[in-house]
């Protein structure tokens, strides 16, 4: 197939490779200025939206677009009016995770539990409510500010300490929630939709978020994660409403690609939906794809409305590398200096050894590559397998013994905190893959 991957975020070097490696003819584009040398010397790119499309249009039958990140519907949209298949990518997308009363709506409609909320059309009304409030909550805005945004608060009092310097950097305007605080275990269900129907097993995702072991210091995307793919339909999917979104995405024209339900897993055993990651999930995917046998087949099917190949039914586990100043993760990108250019010496593979790329490009050096860009994130350590102990050590000792970077930084306790969520789900009544129940 003619390949394009498109991005806006630049964290899908791993798949262009392995499309690569397939035998695919593939290009990237990425579309922020200061992340344009990812993927330099590794992979042809081009330099605007325009080649892109009219390059996938000279040959629309055997073409495909791969929509990485949102922010993009409206260019997906219109390839799709082309004649050029696709996956991920839309304007339903984009609402469906950008526009949070739609999505509750949309979850709402399928039967799914929302925790308790109250919407503000600015973080000032949110930060005024807040400090009336005297019971554990989140402030989460539709705006893209930081990872660390989504800010939970033991009272009222707290969060509205947190609005008054979060308005003070970020100024006022954006439309937010108040949401009420539930104990329990974040949780992640998703599904592949191929503009028809639902396709292949659900995939299950179990991630951390805080930069440090023992949960100490900043969230992040995501620190660590655990994935992998049910053999039946889960309970959770019943309890989230899965049946019945079949009908509401058909009834939306929603376009094909992965759609994930980040829920949370109270300690009763209630189950509320949070959000939607209607796109790539940084790093559930990423982590996913170790399970597919045959990506291209995978994506092909998907954006053409067939059945995926069968994943493998083993258990996949990374670990986030990163380099100083992250998590400073979201300052300008056009920033000089940073993390930009760091060496990094025993790569294995860029998909198919336990090293997966992120922002990095081709080094100086043979046989090096380098970070592109200053903030710092430079991939994964990854593997696969059936007990998460064994998995976690090969992970761990790749990361520390094998791969050279200098200030490479990442969480090593990663399998004793999947234990101890996948027996409190267990506990809850839901299944979790049985490895990451054994040593």
């Amino acid at each position: 197939m003619r390949i394009l991957v498109a991005t806006d975020f630049a964290y899908e070097l791993s798949w262009v490779m392995r499309l690569l490696d397939e035998g695919h003819d593939v290009r990237y584009w990425i579309q922020p200025q200061a992340a344009k040398s990812v993927g330099n010397g590794l992979v042809e790119k081009f330099a605007t939206w325009e080649d892109g499309l009219a390059w996938l249009h000279e040959k629309p039958s055997d073409a495909l677009a791969l929509f990485g990140s949102s922010k993009l519907g409206e260019k997906a949209d219109a390839a799709r009016a082309l004649g050029i298949a696709t996956v991920g990518g839309g304007a339903f997308c984009d609402r469906l995770e950008n526009d949070r009363s739609f999505g509750f709506k949309v979850a709402k409609d399928a039967g799914a539990l929302l925790p308790p909320y109250e919407e503000f059309a600015s973080f000032d009304q949110a930060r005024a409510r807040a400090a009336q409030l005297d019971i554990p909550m989140y402030f989460k805005s539709d705006r893209y500010l930081e990872s660390d945004a989504t800010h939970g608060a033991d009272n009222g009092a707290e969060l509205a300490e947190y609005l008054d310097e979060l308005i003070a950097e970020h100024g006022a305007h954006g439309t937010c929630i108040l949401q009420r605080k539930i104990d329990g275990v974040p949780f992640s269900t998703a599904r592949w939709w191929n503009g028809k129907d639902w396709t292949g097993p659900f995939e299950a995702t179990y991630e951390n978020k805080k930069f440090m072991n023992e949960d100490v210091g900043p969230s992040t995307g995501c620190a660590f994660n655990a994935v992998w793919f049910y053999d039946d339909e889960p309970e959770i999917a019943r309890r989230l409403g899965w049946p019945q979104l079949a009908e509401a995405f058909r009834g939306y024209n929603a376009p094909p690609g992965i759609y994930d339900i980040n829920a949370l897993v109270a300690d009763e055993g209630d189950v509320y939906f949070l959000e939607w990651t209607p796109r790539m999930g940084y790093d559930a995917e990423m982590t996913a794809a170790l399970l597919l046998p045959n990506l291209g087949a995978h994506l092909k099917a998907v954006a053409h409305g067939a059945e995926v190949p069968e994943p493998s039914t083993e258990l996949a586990y990374a670990v986030r590398l990163s380099v100083p100043p992250y998590p400073w993760e979201h300052g300008k990108r056009s920033d000089k200096g940073g993390a930009d250019g760091t060496r990094i010496r025993g790569a294995d593979g860029l998909w198919d050894g336990r090293f997966i790329p992120y922002a990095v490009r081709a080094g100086k050096d043979e046989n090096t590559l380098e970070v592109a860009g200053p903030e710092g994130c430079v991939g994964l350590a990854a593997d696969t397998g059936d007990a998460i102990d064994d998995i976690h050590d090969r992970v761990i000792e790749y990361a520390k013994d094998v791969l050279q970077v200098r200030g490479l930084q990442f969480r090593t306790d990663g399998a004793d905190d999947c234990k101890a969520a996948a027996e409190k789900l267990i506990e809850a009544g839901f299944e979790v893959h049985a490895g990451l129940l054994e040593s």
